[in-house]
């Protein structure tokens, strides 16, 4: 099984500020101080033996600080030699789809052969679709048609469309990609809802998850995609799930990695549910949300009281764990996120070195 590693910066700090929505001073912390180490981190990542490198996407807050996820790639792909790339996710609705079908193109082409790996979502905060002047209730229905107009424009010469939210004269996508035509062949969605799942099953789409529930719920779910799938034609999905891992030698440092989970967990509370955000009652496509919430539940909480679903242990539990979810759902393709929440930059290099001495080679072998 191949292993990637999510290479994002956050200033979780900054949290507090944001709150009090205190704009009269900078953050204590400046960003670039965590885009800097950022850098520094995503440097070991090749030389480590991981399989690609990858990051999200997210806008004006201290959570996850990569505003264009492919400028962001593009500066990795010109970095390394021998990694793919990948996106976990780009978010659709931001993005106007010629100009989101030329730049992957561009990132395919500097990839100099490797695999760009795409992964697709929709997103969920409020502020982020304001900011952007881009309405929520439209997100699901610009989502499809961008993936339809993403799939002509790497398979035709030229092509146009005529939808609800875009209307596109004919067009050309130059340069062309390197792999023109099966840029989209293995496209991974970050899904939410069921109903979500549902329509990526009918798109042919592969699941991309992060695992912030029980290990028995997530088999299930990898269960009932795979059921939606087959009853669409398409073949079973091997998913991609996102960790938090935190690998350690000593076994009482992995309340450490717990701390910074719930670090994590809050913030991600913050960017996506309550800074800044009226709630998704009435939002089209969000309606699942709206009932989660009002039984009191949210990912954030999911993934503090799951998280035995994570990877946070010593290097033989890790594998352990792995394992386990390898064969409780399918696993195809595994996604680490090593440096979050009040992590330092020398604990996540720690965790990350020894996760590639001493757990790496048992899941490339898996």
């Amino acid at each position: 099984m191949k292993v990637g590693v999510n290479v994002t910066s956050y200033n979780i700090a900054d949290w507090e500020r944001l709150v009090a929505m205190d704009f009269s001073r900078p953050p204590t912390t400046p960003d670039v101080k965590f885009i800097d180490e950022t850098f520094q981190f995503g440097d070991l990542i090749e030389p480590l033996g991981f399989d690609a490198i990858w990051s999200t996407e997210h806008f004006g807050t201290a959570y996850s600080m990569q505003p264009n996820i492919l400028q962001w790639l593009a500066y990795w792909a010109g970095r390394t030699e021998r990694v793919d790339i990948g996106t976990a996710v780009i978010v659709v609705p931001w993005w106007n789809p010629v100009r989101l079908a030329h730049e992957m193109a561009m990132l395919d082409i500097m990839l100099k052969g490797r695999q760009l790996m795409v992964g697709l979502g929709r997103g969920v905060s409020e502020h982020e679709y304001s900011a952007l002047g881009v309405s929520r209730d439209d997100s699901r229905e610009i989502f499809y048609e961008t993936l339809d107009i993403l799939r002509l424009a790497d398979t035709e010469e030229r092509f146009s469309y005529d939808g609800k939210h875009f209307q596109i004269p004919p067009t050309s996508i130059r340069p062309q990609a390197r792999h023109r035509g099966h840029l989209l062949d293995n496209v991974r969605v970050a899904t939410g809802t069921r109903r979500s799942m549902e329509m990526a099953a009918e798109a042919g789409l592969g699941l991309l998850f992060v695992a912030n529930e029980p290990l028995k719920d997530m088999a299930q779910k990898v269960h009932d995609f795979n059921a939606m799938r087959a009853a669409n034609g398409y073949g079973p999905d091997h998913g991609t799930a996102v960790l938090y891992t935190y690998c350690t030698d000593n076994e009482t440092d992995t309340a450490k990695g717990h701390d910074f989970l719930d670090a994590q967990a809050k913030a991600s509370r913050l960017h996506y549910f309550e800074w800044n955000n009226s709630g998704f009652e009435g939002v089209a496509g969000y309606e699942e949300y709206a009932e989660r919430l009002k039984k009191g539940k949210d990912e954030a909480s999911a993934l503090v009281e799951n998280e035995a679903s994570q990877l946070i242990g010593t290097p033989d539990q890790l594998i352990e764990k792995i394992a386990r979810i390898k064969e409780l759902t399918d696993l195809g393709y595994l996604i680490l996120h090593m440096n979050y929440g009040t992590m330092s930059l020398e604990e996540a290099s720690k965790s990350l070195k020894l996760f590639a001495k001493e757990v790496l080679p048992a899941v490339h072998e898996m």
